[in-house]
């Protein structure tokens, strides 16, 4: 198994990508602020369906699935409406 990171090196290490992390620590408003890299990839279903395997073999396992790159890409434009 990999090495425990921080969150913020994680999104450093894999610009770009979807991370899944078994987290191993959290802060005191239970935000994860470290864990083992399960997975990386561009590609969120790859995964997610990782992931899932992971969890069938670790069903106790805490998992953190994050995006590392903006959520909003440069140049698109964003409308919020309240109803």
């Amino acid at each position: 198994m990999s090495k425990v990171m921080k969150i913020t090196a994680i999104r450093e290490a894999f610009a770009d990508e979807w991370v899944a992390t078994e987290v191993l620590k959290v802060d005191k408003a239970d935000v994860p602020l470290a864990g083992q890299v399960i997975t990386h990839s561009p590609d969120k279903q790859e995964v997610y369906q990782a992931v899932q395997a992971y969890l069938g073999r670790r069903p106790t396992a805490r998992t953190f699935i994050f995006f590392t790159g903006e959520p909003i890409p440069e140049g698109v434009g964003v409308a919020l409406a309240l109803c």
